[in-house]
């Protein structure tokens, strides 16, 4: 179950009622967001192993975010990026809000692959409505990436998982 603080946005479908600056825009507001979310989970692991990941992944979405921001100015060059009130795509500040209350890491890994898997859906819409093939190429490339952090992310999840319940277990005794 994901929780009702990750703000999952517009449906996908809207994606076609918005302008390509807006919907850059929204791509990078997401990915600071990631990152943003990412830095503050990697502040709270204690398993320096699982830190280091959370870390790469938050450097990973500031490339991400690089990237984007070249393209809109390759598009859009001398204009201000345009981060749209209304969003399609995770939306993670609620949750970075609230990690300093929250006890449970298994919960946060799994609202952090929830968001990844809308990342990978909402770059997979993107690339059907660009223009030319390195445009869609890009799209695709983005899409795979954070279904690649999807992944790792799954990953330690179950990993995890494994050791809750081997921690259990080694509770029970006798």
């Amino acid at each position: 179950m994901i929780p009702s603080e990750l703000d999952e946005g517009l449906p996908l479908e809207k994606i076609r009622d918005f302008s390509l600056e807006e919907l850059l825009g929204m791509a990078i507001k997401a990915e600071i967001g990631a990152r943003e979310f990412y830095t503050s989970l990697a502040e709270r692991m204690e398993i320096q192993a699982l830190k280091e990941k959370i870390e790469w992944l938050a450097e990973e979405e500031k490339k991400h975010e690089e990237l984007l921001r070249r393209i809109y100015a390759n598009m859009f060059p001398g204009e201000d990026v345009i981060f749209p009130e209304e969003h399609i795509g995770p939306e993670l500040q609620p949750v970075a809000r609230k990690l300093h209350s929250v006890e449970d890491i298994i919960d946060l890994i799994r609202w952090a692959m929830k968001a990844e898997e809308i990342a990978a859906n909402f770059y997979a819409e993107l690339e059907n409505i660009m223009g030319t093939e390195d445009k869609r190429r890009l799209m695709r490339y983005l899409s795979d990436m954070e279904r690649g952090h999807y992944y790792t992310l799954k990953a330690e999840y179950e990993l995890l998982l494994d050791w809750a319940m081997y921690s259990q277990m080694m509770n029970l005794g006798p």
